[in-house]
């Protein structure tokens, strides 16, 4: 079981639509893996973090919620972030101010930029789709007119 690595008590594990991630009830920090990140955040962001991870000297005095290794102090200037990763899990720890600033953070990534474009063109095939539909039914209703005008029509013609 995970351990927070503040309060040092058992982090619970909390499921989300975009998957997993590990909570602490107490400083309400969460533990997350690169691939959760990436996944909520983009691309971008988790490739930036896992390069900081893999790169980084500076040692933190927690210790990874996982494998209870030190972890390493990762800093970003574009999205603006101090973290807690650890390079053997994968995992970067968040304090709870700084997971509270992601959502800032994640309407500025390629995957949100991307899944807004793909509502955008589904809206619009949407709307197509309904003015085609009217269309057609207008047109049945025309044709239906017609066919009631021409056999009224009929009707009214002496017989031969």
């Amino acid at each position: 079981m995970p351990i927070c690595p503040i309060c040092h008590t058992s982090l619970e594990t909390v499921r989300q639509r975009e998957g997993l991630f590990y909570l602490c009830r107490l400083c309400e920090g969460r533990a997350m893996t690169i691939a959760q990140l990436r996944h909520v955040l983009g691309d971008g962001v988790a490739t930036k973090l896992l390069r900081l991870m893999k790169l980084s000297r500076r040692r933190s005095e927690r210790r990874c919620s996982f494998c209870d290794k030190p972890m390493l102090l990762l800093s970003t200037q574009e999205p603006l972030l101090e973290l807690e990763g650890c390079r053997s899990c994968n995992a970067v720890w968040f304090d709870s101010p700084t997971y509270e600033s992601l959502p800032q953070i994640t309407s500025q990534t390629t995957n949100s930029i991307t899944m807004q474009a793909t509502e955008i063109q589904a809206m619009e095939r949407l709307k197509e789709l309904k003015e085609r539909q009217e269309r057609e039914r207008k047109q049945a209703r025309k044709k239906k007119t017609l066919h009631r005008t021409w056999v009224a029509g009929k009707e009214d013609e002496p017989a031969r």
